[in-house]
């Protein structure tokens, strides 16, 4: 490819990612299987790559609950070296399904000699995936539109016990907004479609014990069969947002909601190159009325520059985060109660180790992470060509945040996602800290975090943004 191109290149590529149908599964607490019984719908890793000639990017969706740091590096570097790509120019981005194989091993012990054998195929898939990205790519045509879908909620309840819960909270803050960017052939042929929404992948629950990509699988299969071309999507700031239903055992619910909001992003996306921006009148035909035919534009949206960057900055921890010896004699002792339970057959006893269990690892996992640290480094992703900038980060951000990023955002159209290069823990906003619950609770995060993250990226935008 030429230096001296003078538009993007865009091309995609996709491999099914599907596990053993036997692999540990879920991951919830309240849970009761250790292992999937089956699969529902395929996993895909789907791979965009975007380049001026010189330069060259590469995001991927995977069909994953989390990728850890670690995971996230492999698939990176098998990535890199099957391109040429640098490691710092790609993306690996999860769209967060909590059905599927779980991400590392906690208390389901049945299974887990699966998971790391198919994150080895993940890899090698999504190395496959970019490789055809990059050998498709085309010049391009981008265009920018919005919508917006009620599947989601604000999670973070309280009972009138006082008691926290995740639920439905519709005086919560929530983010409705559907961002879509198409990639056309010129002339009009779609290549891909790229969609920024934020809602937890938990439309399925505990007692579901079938794989599935949940929500962003069904709406994925709706645009790619209305709009043409592959759809791509990157979770938004969902660690405060969940979905209208949530923790369903019925595999109806997930592609019903997943078709709501596929027929948002395709009326969005189909209405880019069928409505038009603007009108010029071109001459009025004698009829039996005069009939005014005019020349119609679809705006485009400036393509060029292509930056990739990174950044990993320092956000501050809070106090008192978990004693390891403490937390891995608790996941201990609750591991063996759970074995205990199981073969006894005693319900109550099973379904009360297997919460304490997961509690336990979650403390376990932060104080490993975490633990005699003041401060972490989070991951921060950027990728920002013409008009638009596409923000990760390797944390579960709360709404608020994503919302302001993209208001204060230089570019006119900024993605703000989560799930990226990692996954670290939740970050709540300055006011949700001081409420506690769930996410707070699990979070090595301290109260100002937030502000640090929003405006240390805010001024990576501001720098290439302006960027000679």
């Amino acid at each position: 490819m030429s230096s001296e191109q003078k538009c993007l290149l865009a091309g995609t590529g996709r491999r099914c990612v599907n596990p053993p149908p036997n692999i540990a599964h879920g991951g919830w607490g309240a849970q009761k299987h250790e292992q999937a019984e089956g699969i529902d719908l395929d996993l895909w890793a789907t791979a965009l790559a975007l380049s001026d000639g010189a330069t060259t990017a590469i995001v991927l969706d995977v069909d994953i609950q989390i990728l850890t740091n670690e995971r996230a590096d492999q698939i990176r570097a098998a990535v890199s070296q099957a391109t040429g790509v640098p490691a710092q120019y790609i993306r690996a981005c999860a769209t967060h399904t909590h059905s599927g194989p779980v991400p590392y091993q906690s208390w389901i012990e049945k299974g887990y000699e699966l998971v790391d054998p198919w994150f080895g195929d993940l890899a090698r898939w999504c190395a496959e995936a970019a490789s055809e990205a990059r050998a498709n790519l085309q010049p391009v045509e981008v265009r920018v539109g919005r919508g917006e879908c009620h599947i989601n909620s604000n999670r973070r309840c309280v009972a009138p016990t006082g008691e926290r819960f995740l639920g439905v909270n519709p005086d919560g803050p929530c983010d409705h907004e559907v961002i879509v960017v198409q990639f056309d052939f010129p002339g009009g042929a779609p290549v891909a479609t790229l969609v920024n929404y934020a809602c937890h992948g938990t439309v399925m629950g505990p007692l579901n014990r079938l794989v599935t990509p949940d929500f962003p699988g069904a709406m994925k299969r709706v645009v790619e069969e209305a709009v043409g071309g592959r759809c791509i999507y990157l979770q938004g700031s969902a660690g405060d947002q969940g979905p209208v239903q949530g923790f369903q055992a019925d595999t109806k619910v997930y592609r019903q909601l997943g078709r709501v909001l596929g027929h948002e992003v395709a009326k969005v996306a189909l209405g880019l190159n069928a409505i038009p921006t603007a009108l010029k009148l071109r001459e009025v035909v004698p009829s039996g009325a005069p009939l005014g035919m005019y020349d119609s534009e679809f705006a485009r949206r400036p393509a060029l520059p292509l930056r990739p960057a990174d950044k990993e900055v320092l956000v501050p921890l809070r106090e008192g985060l978990p004693d390891r010896k403490t937390a891995a004699e608790k996941l201990d002792f609750w591991k063996a109660k759970l074995k205990a339970a199981r073969a006894n057959a005693d319900e109550a006893s099973l379904t009360e180790a297997i919460y304490m269990a997961r509690r336990a690892d979650i403390q376990l996992r932060m104080a490993d992470d975490f633990g005699g640290r003041t401060s972490a480094g989070v991951r921060t992703h950027f990728i920002t060509f013409g008009d638009v900038a596409l923000v990760g980060c390797n944390i579960e951000p709360f709404c608020d945040i994503g919302m302001a990023i993209k208001q204060q955002s230089p570019f006119p159209v900024t993605f703000m996602c989560g799930y990226t290069n990692g996954r670290m823990a939740y970050l709540p906003t300055a006011d949700e800290w001081t409420k506690g619950g769930y996410e707070v609770e699990n979070s090595p995060f301290g109260k100002g975090a937030a502000e640090v993250l929003e405006r240390n990226i805010l001024e990576v935008l501001g720098g290439l943004r302006h960027k000679p």
